[in-house]
């Protein structure tokens, strides 16, 4: 069985309704952990958006049991058809992530946001300043 490793900060996170939708019984092991970037909340959509940035942007290790028969279940979930078509709205890049409690670095698959309409007046954005996402969604008023 191959096992293999994607880095997820949003959606996709234990708790969330697209880990849920494709991750259950999936994840082998999971480790807190970051990478360097920024963190949006994209308003009209639910969910955030990774781009380059100099923060750190806080999410979940995730090593999964079939990670090749996952994977285009996940690549659907993203919006991600490959290398450069412009249909993707993320791009899925191999990034360097950070284990917060073994303090080493290792390297994962990353979904980065693709478009260039992050921020504008049809897909409003939000900073989230902590990089956590899942802290940002627990304080919004229910």
């Amino acid at each position: 069985m191959e096992c293999m490793r994607i880095w997820v900060y949003g959606s996709l996170m234990e708790g969330f309704f697209n880990y849920e939708k494709a991750l259950v019984g999936k994840v082998v092991s999971r480790a807190r952990s970051r990478v360097k970037g920024s963190v949006f909340h994209q308003l009209d959509k639910g969910y955030p958006a990774l781009v380059p940035g100099e923060g750190w942007v806080y999410g979940e290790l995730l090593e999964l049991a079939d990670f090749n028969g996952t994977l285009p279940v996940l690549d659907e979930i993203e919006e991600y058809y490959g290398p450069g078509d412009r249909r993707n709205e993320y791009d899925r890049l191999l990034t360097p992530v950070f284990l917060c409690e073994s303090e080493k670095w290792t390297e994962a698959h990353v979904y980065w946001y693709g478009r260039k309409d992050l921020g504008t007046q049809e897909n409003p954005a939000v900073p989230v300043p902590s990089g956590d996402w899942r802290t940002f969604m627990e304080m919004l008023p229910r």
